[in-house]
């Protein structure tokens, strides 16, 4: 398990970050990512609380439904004019309901989230860290006061709570529902489908062959193929060496999906809210990116070693990754290079998380003009 409480904002429970690859020299042969939590895969559902996603969605619409009638509300009850007699301003009057009804979300989350936390540390699952806690404590508190402010705002210029209710509604569904379906389909026209990239790799490989069966270009028996130096094996382990780079596009294509439907996203501030928190911890896309970097790295590590060990066999046929045409030799376990993983950087990590906790911040700011515009040119005292 990840000892830095990534699993704190996986989304929706399932963990972007694979756990694990199968690792294949051969020739034509693809990384398999896996992802294992535990021997049981329902209750591995149950290990993760998922904040981001607590946050994006229950959150946010719960600082809505505060803010609806923060201003409305009271000019429709009367009050208002009552507070407003007194020497005080709208702007003192906005920032006092905003402190009360920010301190009161923020309080509950926090809360909620430390309950969460301990009991998955009591567990095993993961380990307190405090850099997790101030990321999320300080950007939930920016993704509440943007929600609070933008339903203060409209408050102040609905005629009466109920448009105001629906207005809000209307625009949460929008930021936090609609916009992340349009970055889907968006993405998916933007750049090219691959599809299921096993099924595009088993076609491909199938049409290979039998391409090169057709072309007579096989694999022979090891004492036929050593009477012209394996010309035929090592066209044939060429040949299909080729389907790694198919591989590689496969897998650049899904990220460039992935990029611009966050790019798309950013719309959102529930998801720039999970993109800063991702990107200062090295989880979600990043993460993703560094672990197949790091897996293709070891790969080409453990080809190297194959290489070598097989050239120092002189009874060997010498086809690189060609199953029966390397030295079958044996070779110590201990002498087989290791997998190690280089885990993302603070810096890099708080450049990705750059452009979307940017985007938050203007986004919190906008929203605090428009609800000080709002509550200042709106005739508040009015019936």
């Amino acid at each position: 398990m990840d000892p830095v409480g990534r699993e704190f904002i996986y989304e929706a429970g399932l963990s972007w970050s694979y756990t694990g690859m199968w690792m294949k020299p051969i020739t034509g042969q693809t990384l398999t990512p896996t992802t294992v939590q535990t021997t049981n895969n329902w209750m591995a559902r149950f290990e993760v609380v998922d904040w981001t996603v607590i946050s994006r969605y229950v959150i946010s619409f719960l600082c809505i439904i505060l803010a609806y009638n923060a201003v409305s509300g009271e000019r429709e009850q009367g009050t208002l004019q009552l507070v407003l007699a007194n020497p005080v301003s709208r702007a003192s009057f906005l920032l006092g309901k905003f402190l009360a009804h920010w301190l009161t979300v923020i309080s509950s989350s926090i809360i909620g989230a430390l309950i969460s936390l301990v009991i998955l540390a009591l567990s095993g699952v993961l380990t307190i860290d405090g850099g997790v806690l101030l990321g999320v404590t300080a950007w939930l508190a920016l993704l509440c006061a943007l929600f609070l402010l933008l339903g203060m705002g409209i408050s102040s210029l609905s005629n009466s709570s109920a448009t105001s209710l629906i207005f809000l509604v209307t625009a949460w569904t929008v930021v936090v529902v609609v916009v992340p379906q349009t970055s889907y389909l968006i993405a998916a026209r933007t750049v090219e489908p691959m599809g299921l990239y096993w099924e595009a790799m088993g076609e491909h490989r199938t049409k290979m062959n039998r391409t090169l069966r057709l072309e007579g270009i096989q694999p022979r028996a090891r004492e036929v193929g050593a009477t012209d130096g394996f010309v035929l094996e090592k066209d044939y382990a060429q040949r299909l060496g080729q389907l790694e780079g198919m591989r590689r596009d496969l897998n650049e294509r899904i990220f460039r999906q992935f990029e611009v439907a966050r790019s798309v996203n950013l719309i959102s501030p529930g998801y720039a809210f999970q993109y800063a928190l991702e990107g200062l911890l090295g989880a979600g896309l990043p993460n993703i990116r560094a672990f197949f970097a790091d897996a293709w790295r070891y790969r080409e590590d453990l080809r190297q070693f194959l290489r070598a060990a097989d050239a120092e066999d002189p009874d060997s046929p010498h086809v690189p990754f060609l199953p029966g045409y390397m030295s079958d030799k044996p070779v110590a376990a201990d002498r087989f290079p290791r997998y190690q993983s280089q885990p993302i950087s603070l810096a890099d990590g708080f450049v990705s998380a750059s452009m979307p906790l940017a985007i938050l911040l203007l986004e919190t700011a906008l929203a605090f003009v428009f609800a000080l515009w709002a509550v200042r040119r709106t005739d508040l005292t009015a019936d």
